[in-house]
């Protein structure tokens, strides 16, 4: 399973082997690789790549771009709430209003 995304791609992890449990429920949610050193200096540095193209790119675009973020949260709202609930052991409701939160602050 693929389980990084760096400069556009979705590859394997081939560090450590990893997982994460809903600490309300004890359920295991997600077995998999971690980033190698390597990995997280790639990720990095195409990260600062990608930071100074974002800076050349022109204010209303950028506002766009948000703009357009913030809907893609609106619109999946339960399921990142879902996966926020799951991770942190948080009670839906709560989740949801993280989710919230993080829509009128890109807002």
């Amino acid at each position: 399973m693929s389980t990084l995304f760096i400069n556009g791609e979705w590859l394997a992890g081939t560090g450590a082997a990893m997982s994460k449990t809903n600490p309300a429920t004890a359920e295991s949610i997600w077995q998999g690789q971690g980033a190698d050193a390597a990995q997280v200096d790639a990720a990095v540095t195409y990260a600062r790549q990608a930071f100074k193209g974002w800076a050349r790119t022109a204010l209303d675009e950028r506002i766009a771009i948000a703009r357009r973020f913030g809907e893609l949260l609106t619109a999946n709202k339960d399921a990142l709430a879902t996966i926020i609930a799951k991770e942190t052991g948080k009670p839906m409701w709560e989740a949801l209003t993280e989710v919230t939160t993080m829509v009128n602050k890109v807002e």
